[in-house]
């Protein structure tokens, strides 16, 4: 009977103990409340920095226009030389006019270069201004408000769309003037035949106020020429 009362008290102390390892390894593998704050907000810092993307665009630094090639084609102070995207070859009738517009317009002025691109101060796309005015014929494909700037420009006959060059990158000759075939000069009409005279004597001829009377003149004959020198009357 002692025996048995033993054998009951070990196993109960057995079956205590064991449910204290349990409770203890439980225990040992939650992390602290505090620790367990601290490495969520880890794990949230490290998750918001790695989808989080910033995206910094800089801006091109500021040059000034040195000189102009062509109508579309410039050199910066930097060196660069910067032909704007959109335009097109100027052509033969108007290239002289697009220079003298680019050089008003960009020479010496401050202007933003990116890409193929030209922006003057107040934010003025170039070739859009250029188009506007008549200076610059886009290409196929350029942008919508280079286009858009083109045809308004084509309405209002500006720059090379007006008469100097009637939207033609090259003018056509002017035709040739034929003349005319001009009427031949007529002859002058011949002087018309002195009338006949006679002279009955020398006393009419001088009262006619014809005397004196040579060979071959109307009014004179032999029998009015007493001497025979070719003078009658005198």
């Amino acid at each position: 009977m002692a025996a048995m009362t033993v054998f009951k008290q070990l196993s109960k102390a057995a079956a205590i103990a064991a449910g204290l390892l349990v409770v203890v390894s439980a225990c040992g593998t939650q992390e602290p409340p505090e620790l367990a704050a601290d490495a969520s907000t880890l794990r949230t810092t490290a998750t918001t920095a790695a989808t989080t993307t910033t995206t910094t665009t800089t801006a091109p630094p500021p040059v000034t226009v040195e000189s102009i090639v062509d109508g579309r084609t410039v050199v910066l102070s930097n060196g660069t030389r910067l032909q704007v995207a959109g335009l097109a070859q100027p052509g033969e009738c108007w290239a002289a006019s697009s220079v003298e517009f680019a050089t008003k317009t960009l020479v010496g002025k401050p202007v933003q270069a990116l890409a193929s691109k030209l922006t003057l101060v107040g934010g003025k796309d170039y070739a859009v201004l250029a188009a506007s005015q008549g200076a610059a014929r886009s290409v196929d494909g350029a942008d919508a408000a280079i286009q858009t700037a083109e045809a308004a420009a084509k309405q209002a006959a500006l720059g090379f769309w007006g008469p100097s060059c009637g939207g033609l990158d090259v003018k056509p000759a002017p035709q040739p003037v034929v003349p005319q075939p001009q009427p031949k000069p007529q002859p002058a009409p011949a002087p018309p035949a002195p009338a006949p005279a006679y002279y009955s004597n020398c006393a009419a001829a001088k009262a006619a106020g014809a005397a004196p009377l040579y060979r071959g003149q109307a009014g004179y004959r032999a029998a009015l020429d007493r001497d025979g020198d070719g003078v009658a009357c005198e």
